[in-house]
């Protein structure tokens, strides 16, 4: 009989159970599955499964403390980050990039943001036909790469590509020998990333101009000159954000594309936006407020595909979750995936409507019922850029071009990495905007 001290869950919890398997036939399916137990589910003897907003932002909101996360993007085993060995020194860190990545530089980069997106656009359209997914990738990993180094970024994106390509699953299993020389592809290919990135962060230093709008590159240059960041920290701060934010928002820019091409009203309503606004010229800062059908349908995107489809922590500390223990090693998953599509929250679930952003509900939405860039002091550092480049990019590309689905292509969801539409392969033709006479709305 089961103890009381454990929550509720499927047959099949003890270590040895069929929950893993079912899992890995469908793991989106899977984790849907579990709301039926409770907001606190047993997945097996080490791992538990969040349903809940609130359960959500209380593993979240304790990490470092109660929880912690023990591997790094890579995959790899970290104490809390590779640039100290003082967690605290390594969140101040990343409070240093966040204000860059969020605040001062931001403004400045938004001209770069629309002009790279032009630029890629342009190739895709002379080429006819692209893949969505290593497309968006290099378009994503140049957005980030100007961001967080200066307009130039070296040998930085391909390096990034890669790392990106070595760290991928092999999809279908290996020889015995196989996985030492994977590890060793994936050690360099981190090592000459990381190699590029440090001697474009030393050249910034010695490059930037007086008055020249600030990267993140330059913020950590000055936490380095204080004695607060070490180079090698500085490196390790640049290297995570360009591989999370490149990927998580190639992905979900293939998703609203692919769901632009389902909804042709929305579609419609996205160009006659871009068109109304921009009319016939890149977007700027100032342009912003006024995309807001865009703005709408990329959170709706972010909340029924969020790439970051499972977050995991590991209990660091005797603590206790929704009444029950925890012991030390444990892990704990919350799904924004789950949580984003749970209909306690939200009307119609499954429904792309992106005009829920645009409306005022009676009741507020709970703060951790909306999470596609995780939650608590370990957020993703670029929520806030990834939101503005995918609004940019976005209007910039719909306005110029026309972006629908090739025929005869059936997009899946693929879990390998993060949440992307597998297989998903795009036609893109130019497109010539309508120029309203003062490209404002009224």
């Amino acid at each position: 009989m089961r103890s009381p001290a454990v929550p509720p869950g499927p047959e099949g919890t003890g270590r040895h159970g069929s929950n893993r398997r079912a899992f890995e036939r469908d793991q989106l399916g899977f984790l849907l599955d579990q709301r039926q137990y409770g907001d606190l589910v047993r997945f097996d003897d080490e791992l538990y499964i969040v349903n809940s907003p609130v359960l959500a932002e209380e593993v979240l909101k304790h990490t470092n403390t109660a929880y912690t996360i023990n591997q790094d993007l890579l995959g790899q085993a970290t104490d809390g980050g590779h640039a100290s060995q003082d967690l605290a020194r390594w969140m101040r860190a990343r409070s240093l990039a966040g204000r860059g990545l969020n605040r001062s530089s931001l403004r400045a980069a938004e001209e770069r943001i629309a002009a790279t997106a032009a630029r890629h656009a342009h190739t895709w359209q002379a080429r006819g036909r692209i893949e969505a997914i290593p497309a968006l990738e290099d378009l994503s990993a140049h957005l980030i790469a100007e961001f967080c180094l200066g307009p130039d970024t070296g040998e930085a994106t391909v390096r990034l590509a890669r790392l990106q390509d070595a760290l991928l699953p092999a999809a279908v299993p290996l020889p015995a020998r196989w996985p030492s020389l994977h590890r060793r592809r994936l050690h360099r290919a981190g090592r000459d990333l990381a190699r590029e990135v440090s001697r474009l962060i030393r050249q910034r230093r010695r490059t930037r101009q007086d008055g020249s709008p600030p990267v993140v590159a330059d913020l950590l240059n000055t936490a380095c000159d204080e004695g607060a960041l070490t180079h090698d920290g500085a490196i390790s701060i640049v290297v995570s954000t360009l591989f999370a934010a490149h990927e998580t928002t190639a992905a979900a820019l293939a998703w609203l594309f692919l769901v632009l091409d389902q909804h042709p009203a929305v579609h419609e309503q996205v160009r006659a936006e871009a068109d109304r606004e921009l009319a016939g010229r890149l977007p700027t800062a100032a342009d912003l407020p006024r995309l807001a059908v865009t703005e709408a349908v990329v959170k709706e995107v972010l909340r029924l595909y969020p790439p970051l489809w499972l977050l995991e922590r590991t209990v660091d500390r005797p603590t206790r979750l929704a009444g029950y223990p925890l012991r030390p090693g444990r892990r704990v998953a919350v799904s924004p995936f789950v949580l984003q599509r749970d209909p306690r929250h939200y009307d119609r679930p499954t429904a792309f409507r992106p005009e829920r952003w645009t409306e005022h509900p009676a009741t507020p939405l709970p703060k951790y019922a909306f999470m596609p860039f995780g939650g608590g002091p370990r957020t993703c550092l670029g929520a806030h850029f990834a939101m503005v480049a995918m609004v940019t990019a976005t209007a910039t590309v719909v306005a110029r071009h026309r972006v629908t689905r090739a025929a005869g292509t059936t997009p899946v969801f693929s879990t390998r990495t993060i949440l992307q539409p597998g297989g998903l392969t795009l036609d893109v033709a130019a497109r010539t905007p309508v120029r309203h006479p003062q490209g404002v709305s009224g």
